[in-house]
């Protein structure tokens, strides 16, 4: 029975050979293509290059030994970084830095992202920064000449914006209402981008949201 079936399994490899001989230059015609379409596909968006990736991963690391202290959201509220809104999900709580701070230093991220986490000190675990930067949009519709490659990080803008006195950050407010409250209206914010150094983000480091946070 089993040389039987031997014999049967060998006779259908040797005729799926046969035919695939015979559809050779038709397959390799449809491979070449599917390899040109692949390749057309998978352009990227703008042009990177080695020194610039280099560069990046070294400020990346800059970024993680400078904020390697505010593990412990205590020392991070004793700089000066406070809550502003509610647990969003895949991009957890926002501490804003509430000092003024001039102009873009990679060490020093104007908003820390935390994940709650009983187990950790004072409950939350840092696992993230974000960076803010002022520019004009460009034809891309990304901001002119950002401190990290367009290829690798794509940076985004909230609109109407209602920022209270307690640093309460409510959406869905118009300018007058905003004010009513005694809030501060802001009709479009500068440009904003995550950076996941703290937890490891499935779809990047520089992903507006991390699919990992729970």
């Amino acid at each position: 029975m089993k040389a039987i079936k031997a014999a049967i399994a060998f006779s259908f490899v040797l005729g799926l050979s046969v035919l695939a001989q015979q559809k050779v230059p038709e397959r390799m015609e449809q491979a070449a293509g599917e390899h040109m379409k692949m390749h057309t596909m998978h352009e990227p968006g703008a042009p990177i290059t080695y020194a610039e990736m280099k560069q990046t991963v070294a400020d990346l690391e800059r970024a993680k030994q400078a904020t390697a202290k505010y593990q412990d959201v205590h020392v991070a509220e004793a700089e000066g970084y406070k809550v502003v809104g509610p647990d969003f999900p895949g991009m957890g709580i926002h501490f804003i830095q509430t000092m003024q701070v001039s102009g873009f230093d990679v060490t020093k991220p104007p908003i820390l992202l935390y994940q709650k986490d009983s187990a950790a000190a004072g409950g939350y675990t840092l696992v993230g920064v974000s960076y803010l930067w002022n520019a004009p949009e460009g034809p891309d519709g990304q901001p002119e000449n950002p401190p990290f490659p367009k290829s690798l990080a794509v940076w985004h803008r909230h609109d109407n914006i209602c920022v209270l006195a307690h640093i309460e950050n409510p959406h869905g407010l118009s300018e007058s209402q905003c004010k009513a409250q005694g809030g501060e209206f802001v009709a479009k914010t500068p440009w904003l981008v995550h950076a996941w150094i703290w937890k490891e983000n499935p779809t990047g480091v520089f992903s507006a949201d991390n699919p990992a946070l729970h």
